[in-house]
């Protein structure tokens, strides 16, 4: 995800699909100097690249030590400096990879990034709505029972706030160029339980490596999801392995809160091991309340 650094404090700050930069409140990066205009330039993802511009600002925007003519737009590389009003609020591009999904809260203004290509609101700890690209690359929300397409700009309610989502220019494209690395449905699933079932050693095989994950109570979940996907081999793909939700629940002496969050921490873990479409490693099916495992080679076996 793109990443701006400050090289004189060296704060980071994660980018959104849009980014406006200057002294007036509302700005994403406030830079709280006398030679900043209000509105002073602005860096956006153009759908493959980061593009910085100077918003007209009274004592410009420089990229690399030149200065920008009004209204200019600039392609960004990954390392490139630019400053504004001259050398005092300076910025270099750390990271030029993609925006994921973000989100501003419209009550406060804070700013939410998705992380591991998941965007949780409120946050992390409630991840009572979660954001992220379908296996089509395809951004979708999904709230409890209900998953559908959303669409950048559109406010969101959560927990009685409304969120303002940035997007991507373009999901599709964003998503096909991130090709070449570790995909959900090219992974097999191997869970090993313990004789008591209170323990999961989780094994990630793709590519002839394995990698097992640390052990978490969440993989339980994972464990419940594989034995009806597993025992329903009389079924067509599309029907088999669907759990409903409150069934779930009642399987695993949890509630709905607690078993968003077990999902929510099931794709967070598999997201960090560079998978793409992580978040269906559980799936859900619009309208229904019912949950399924997200890869079809998956195995249960004990220790």
């Amino acid at each position: 995800m793109g990443t701006l650094k400050d090289p004189t404090t060296g704060a980071c700050v994660t980018l959104g699909t849009r980014c406006l930069f200057g002294r007036h409140p509302a700005c994403d990066v406030r830079v709280d100097e006398p030679r900043v205009s209000g509105e002073h330039a602005s860096l956006h993802w153009m759908g493959d690249r980061w593009e910085l511009r100077d918003l007209g600002s009274r004592n410009g925007t420089f990229l690399d030590g030149r200065r920008l003519s009004p209204g200019e737009r600039v392609a960004l590389v990954r390392g490139a400096t630019f400053s504004l009003a001259g050398p005092g609020a300076a910025f270099v591009l750390e990271d030029a990879d993609p925006p994921g999904a973000a989100a501003r809260c419209e009550a406060s203004g804070e700013f939410r990034a998705a992380s591991g290509g998941i965007l949780a609101l409120p946050d992390e700890d409630r991840p009572l709505a979660s954001v992220f690209e379908d296996s089509g690359g395809h951004w979708v929300v999904e709230t409890g029972s209900e998953v559908r397409p959303v669409a950048d700009g559109e406010v969101i309610h959560v927990a009685g706030l409304g969120f303002k989502i940035e997007l991507p220019r373009s999901a599709a494209e964003t998503w096909q160029s991130e090709g070449g690395g570790l995909v959900l449905e090219a992974i097999h699933l191997r869970l090993s339980v313990s004789a008591d079932e209170e323990r999961v050693r989780t094994t990630v095989v793709a590519g002839g490596q394995e990698t097992t994950l640390p052990l978490r109570t969440h993989h339980y979940l994972l464990v419940t999801l594989a034995r009806a996907w597993l025992g329903g081999g009389d079924k067509s793909i599309a029907q088999r392995g669907w759990v409903d939700r409150d069934v779930l629940c009642r399987m695993l002496a949890t509630d709905a809160n607690k078993l968003n969050v077990d999902v929510h921490r099931a794709r967070k873990q598999f997201a960090a091991l560079g998978i793409q479409n992580a978040a269906g490693i559980v799936e859900r099916r619009a309208g229904t309340g019912e949950l399924r495992i997200g890869v079809r080679s998956v195995e249960v076996t004990r220790m």
